[in-house]
């Protein structure tokens, strides 16, 4: 302890001045949701939807929760949702209520198509259909169920 300067003690307190209290600044903290107020449930999946802009079909793309997903090649993502309420949401301003969906059903190994379908469809956000394409038309989904691998139905 021989480096320590003759003005300061090698023990005891500080001696200098004491801080202020008061900064005058005002620190603010966002308050975040009440821990009590419901239990943290784990995602079940990630749900990627996309537009194809050239033929104007909407695609949902379920993934497993902790997939690392990119952006797509063509078209464009409109969003990812890791809930089946925020995909609900997503769907709903983005109108289905003249779309025709195909669901692949792997499940059962075949494709589904649907003409009635809303955000709320129950079919929407379940493990079992991983891919669901609108289409605009009957027709266009029809082909495209038919070129499909699986055998097709009417939902």
């Amino acid at each position: 302890m021989a480096d320590i300067p003759d003005d300061l003690t090698d023990v005891g307190a500080h001696h200098g001045n004491q801080p202020p209290d008061e900064t005058g600044q005002t620190v603010r903290s966002p308050e975040g949701p009440d821990p009590g107020a419901s239990d943290a449930q784990p995602s079940s999946a990630l749900f990627q939807v996309l537009r194809d802009a050239s033929t104007d079909r909407v695609t949902i793309r379920a993934h497993s929760a902790r997939a690392e997903v990119k952006p797509p090649e063509e078209g464009e993502e409109i969003g990812r949702y890791r809930t089946v309420e925020g995909l609900r949401d997503a769907l709903a301003g983005i109108g289905l209520d003249e779309r025709v969906a195909v669901f692949d059903d792997v499940e059962a190994n075949r494709v589904l198509v649907d003409a009635d379908v809303t955000a709320d469809h129950p079919w929407l956000g379940q493990a079992r259909y991983p891919t669901v394409t609108f289409f605009e038309t009957t027709d266009e989904a029809r082909a495209f169920a038919d070129a499909h691998d699986r055998p097709a139905t009417d939902g």
